[in-house]
């Protein structure tokens, strides 16, 4: 196969990423047809068989495009393997995915909340591959900010208190009302140090704790 019909192949197959993932995020995946999905992509109705191997194939790439959106693994792996000092890479962490999270009008984010609300085997699937090194990833970094080890048990519900700030940020990014919605507004670099005070804080009477 030429270069030329490669890269066209490649454009296909983002046309149709990008046309699902608008339309599941406005209508839910039970209500978007593939007939819909090939309109809105200008695409024949065969190209979603050809590319993604069938419906279901075609979410479960939108809702890992929805998560590399914010979370990009090589990225993200670079960054644990980097001789930045820990407390930079939280820092780096925070800023790139803080910087996606105030986003306005993105799909990515509302096809995400949708399958966290009402999740399915593909949200599970996902979990268990993608989201899992992903998460390890996270793990490493919060464990070496914390000095804890990867295994020791306070870890874990470390890592839940440093994330799940993000998860809120992502929830307040839909149509909530306000005062909630007053945090999306909130400048980037104001969040970014918010997030950094209370986590070093929290990691740091961990640590004492042990």
């Amino acid at each position: 196969m030429s270069r030329a019909r490669r890269s066209d192949g490649d454009i296909t197959k983002s046309k149709i990423l990008e046309a699902a993932g608008q339309l599941i995020a406005q209508n839910g995946f039970a209500q978007t047809t593939n007939k819909e999905i090939a309109k809105l992509a200008e695409v024949d109705l065969a190209a979603i068989n050809y590319h993604f191997d069938g419906r279901d194939g075609l979410y479960s790439a939108v809702l890992a495009e929805a998560h590399t959106h914010y979370l990009n693994e090589q990225q993200l792996l670079a960054l644990v393997d980097s001789p930045l000092p820990p407390t930079q890479k939280l820092e780096t962490f925070f800023a790139t995915l803080v910087s996606k999270l105030v986003e306005k009008d993105v799909w990515h984010s509302k096809v995400f909340i949708r399958e966290l609300f009402s999740p399915t085997s593909h949200l599970q699937a996902f979990m268990q591959s993608d989201g899992a090194r992903k998460f390890q990833a996270v793990r490493k970094i919060i464990s070496q900010v914390s000095g804890l080890d990867e295994n020791h048990p306070a870890l874990l519900p470390c890592v839940l208190s440093v994330v799940a700030p993000c998860m809120m940020l992502l929830i307040v990014g839909s149509n909530l009302p306000a005062p909630i919605q007053d945090i999306s507004k909130m400048n980037a670099q104001q969040l970014v140090k918010h997030l950094m005070t209370f986590s070093l804080a929290g990691l740091e009477a961990i640590k004492q704790q042990q």
